[in-house]
Formats: C-alpha cells, structure tokens, sequence
C-alpha cells in the first residue's frame, strides 16, 4: 500500500515538475521577446512541441529543457524554481505575458512610469 502511495506522489510531483518548467520557459521566453518559433528554432525542436511543453501537454527530456536554456541564455535550474507564476489564474496569464513584453527592455524609471499608470487606470476605472 505504501509502495501505490509514493508512486502516486512521484507521479505527481513529477507532473508538477513539468507544469513549472513550461511556466517557466513561457515567462522567460516573453521577457526575452522572443516568439515560440523563434525559442524553437534556436532550441532545435518544432513549435507545436515547444506550444505543447509551455502548457504542459508534453513532457520533454532533460536534453531539451537544456537546449531550451541554452537558446534563452538562462541558467537550467532556473527553469525548475517555482515563482509567481503558479499563482496566476490560467485566464489572465496570456494579459501578464503582454504586459511582461511590454515592461521588457525598459529602464527601472520607464518601468515605475508604466507601472504608474496602469495603477493610475485600475483606480480609475475599478470594473
């Protein structure tokens, strides 16, 4: 009985794994400003896969999850640290992703600007 019960677990866990690499590569991706065609040509693979991994359809090897690293320029075990991300409702994530490429690139004065008034604009207009 114990030994249903942790393989359950690792099932799991493991799923949860999955789910956070593709957060995490989808997050890393926008503030890199690259498109998924793009991340996927420079990591070798098709961008239905790549679609698949970020929504956690598809699991894909450890190779892959590193040439994707590799093509955002980031470290591997970054892509395996929960953040924030988790705790965004599944609706809005595709809104934070825009407004993650949009604050890209930015300085830190042109990003309290934006940040500004978009607090500004949900005051204004509490819907």
């Amino acid at each position: 009985m114990r030994l249903a019960k942790h393989i359950l677990e690792s099932s799991s866990m493991s799923n949860d794994i999955y789910g956070t690499v593709g957060r995490q590569l989808r997050v890393k991706r926008v503030q890199a400003r690259l498109t998924m065609e793009k991340l996927a040509e420079l990591a070798d693979i098709s961008t239905s896969f790549l679609a698949y991994i970020e929504t956690g359809k598809k699991k894909p090897s450890l190779i892959t999850v590193a040439r994707l690293a590799g093509a955002l320029n980031v470290p591997l075990s970054e892509l395996f640290e929960e953040s924030n991300v988790s705790s965004i409702p599944a609706g809005s994530q595709k809104t934070v992703g825009k407004l993650l490429k949009l604050l890209s690139g930015r300085t830190p004065a042109q990003t309290r600007v934006i940040i500004a008034m978009v607090e500004t604009l949900s005051r204004k207009f509490p819907w």
